[in-house]
């Protein structure tokens, strides 16, 4: 070992990059990377042609906006769907009245009451009781 060389111990992985300008590879350490992209400073490759990442807070930007709108349509899609349920229970309740009057013998037109109606539908179909049919 010569005397002056300085032997450091390389802890911190490398990423490798490609030159936009030239093609030539090289690595850099990953925090440098990552505090360019986070900056958008320039660098420069080995053979010294400059360049900088530009798309990293743009697409970060662009992802959160995408998210946003996600979420505001998935909000949308479960009130719809919420309205959907209560607007099909409120039918069925309906339904339900409505055959347990027509089952007593009251027309669902006018409202009044028929004893025939009544004996009929109890003797020719017991089953039929107003409820939903299963």
């Amino acid at each position: 070992m010569n005397r002056g060389t300085i032997i450091r111990s390389w802890t911190e992985g490398l990423v490798a990059e490609v030159c936009c300008n030239c093609g030539m590879a090289f690595a850099m350490p990953i925090s440098f990377k990552d505090q360019r992209l986070a900056d958008g400073k320039t660098f420069s490759c080995p053979a010294g042609h400059e360049q900088h990442y530009t798309a990293r807070k743009d697409e970060v930007d662009s992802l959160k906006r995408q998210l946003a709108a996600e979420r505001g349509n998935r909000r949308h899609t479960e009130e719809l769907l919420d309205r959907e349920k209560r607007s099909k229970a409120a039918y069925k309740g309906q339904l339900t009245r409505t055959r347990k009057r027509v089952a007593a013998g009251v027309c669902p037109c006018c409202n009044r009451s028929f004893e025939n109606l009544a004996r009929h539908m109890s003797g020719q179909h017991p089953e039929w009781s107003g409820n939903d049919p299963a």
